[in-house]
C-alpha cells in the first residue's frame, strides 16, 4: 500500500514539474519589453467602445472574428480582449449593439503608425467595402489610450 501511495505522489509532483517549463515561459514572454507589443515603459492601452446601428452587431463580430483582427496583428496593433455590452451605460437606447475592445500597443506613436497603416491596408479597405455595402456598422465611436498604474496586475 506504501509502494502505491508513493508513486502516486510522484506521478503527481512530475505533473506540477511538467508545467513549470511552460509557466515560466509564458511570465517571461509576458513581462519582457516590447515582445509582442510590448510591456515596456511607453506601452499604451487603447479602449474602443463602438456603438452600433440595429442589426450590424452580428455582422461586425464576424468580420472582427475572420479577418479584422489578422489585419491589426499584421499591422502592429495587438488585440487584448474583445466584450460586447449586455446592459448598462454602454449601450445606447434603441441601438444595435456595443462592441468594446482593448488593444495594445509598444507606445503612443506607434498607436498613431498602425492606425494609419490600417486605415491605407487594401485588404482593410476592400473588407470595409465588402462588408458595409448595405450601411455603416457604426452610430459612434469612442476611444481612449490608457497606460497602466505601476500597481496593476500585468496583461
Amino acid at each position: 500500500m506504501m509502494e502505491q501511495d508513493d508513486r502516486r505522489n510522484v506521478i503527481k509532483s512530475m505533473g506540477v514539474a511538467a508545467l513549470l517549463p511552460l509557466l515560466s515561459s509564458h511570465t517571461t514572454l509576458a513581462q519582457s519589453p516590447n515582445s509582442d507589443g510590448g510591456m515596456g515603459p511607453d506601452t499604451v492601452y487603447e479602449l474602443r467602445v463602438y456603438h452600433l446601428n440595429p442589426g450590424m452587431q452580428p455582422k461586425i463580430l464576424d468580420r472582427f472574428r475572420t479577418k479584422e483582427t489578422a489585419i491589426f496583428k499584421r499591422v502592429g496593433m495587438q488585440p487584448i480582449a474583445y466584450w460586447v455590452a449586455i446592459d448598462g451605460s454602454a449601450l445606447l437606447p434603441g441601438g444595435g449593439g456595443t462592441l468594446i475592445y482593448i488593444l495594445r500597443h509598444r507606445s503612443r506613436e506607434a498607436a498613431d503608425a498602425s492606425w494609419a497603416a490600417f486605415k491605407v491596408d487594401p485588404e482593410w479597405i476592400a473588407l470595409q467595402k465588402e462588408t458595409e455595402k448595405d450601411g455603416s456598422f457604426l452610430v459612434s465611436l469612442d476611444h481612449t489610450f490608457m497606460k497602466l498604474t505601476d500597481f496593476s496586475p500585468q496583461l
